[in-house]
């Protein structure tokens, strides 16, 4: 058994505690580092049919926590894409989880084995998807869970802020169903 799978009060992940597991602002490094990420990929962006499209390639395949299919949990309070998001994944072969508020986060994310890979709002009707983030950055379980951030905010500074609190990819609303599954394959290594 992985030591990072036992339970232990203090680790439990919950975002309906107030200051629990404080959300960190990131260094001023990470920041300039975001920048430059964002400012590199803005002008093919701009020409690939949706503004931002940004993952992460992983180094190395990341293996499935279950050891079968790989598991996705989608953060996102539009029922109906939420749905849509749900059949392209199912299609591709991936376990799929939905949360849509705090309550609904916490319990997939304190699942057994729980997500590969979380896609992530950041306009949430309880909770600000950045604050989720930069708190799993900081979580001795969660810090290195994938994440990529899929929002219909687009401006630079958006994309900045995103990828200086730690997300693996960001991906503007609306996008392309097969470049959001790219985007994902490529954060998990399976491409």
């Amino acid at each position: 058994m992985d030591p990072s799978d036992t339970e232990h009060p203090d680790d439990e992940l919950d975002f309906t505690r107030p200051g629990a597991l404080p959300a960190r602002t990131p260094t001023p490094e990470r920041v300039e580092q975001a920048r430059a990420e964002a400012r590199h990929v803005a002008p093919q962006l701009h020409e690939s049919g949706y503004y931002v499209s940004i993952a992460k390639h992983a180094e190395s395949r990341v293996p499935p926590r279950s050891g079968g299919k790989y598991a996705v949990l989608i953060v996102e309070d539009d029922g109906d894409l939420a749905q849509l998001l749900i059949d392209i994944f199912t299609l591709s072969a991936f376990e799929v989880h939905w949360a849509s508020n705090r309550a609904e986060i916490n319990a997939e994310l304190n699942r057994r084995p729980g997500p590969d890979i979380i896609l992530l709002d950041i306009l949430l009707p309880d909770c600000n998807g950045l604050e989720i983030l930069r708190r799993l950055r900081h979580h001795s379980r969660l810090a290195t869970m994938p994440v990529i951030l899929m929002t219909g905010k687009a401006e630079p500074e958006d994309v900045v802020a995103g990828l200086a609190a730690g997300a693996d990819g960001y991906v503007s609303k609306p996008f392309k169903p097969s470049g959001l599954v790219k985007a994902v394959n490529s954060v998990l290594g399976r491409v």
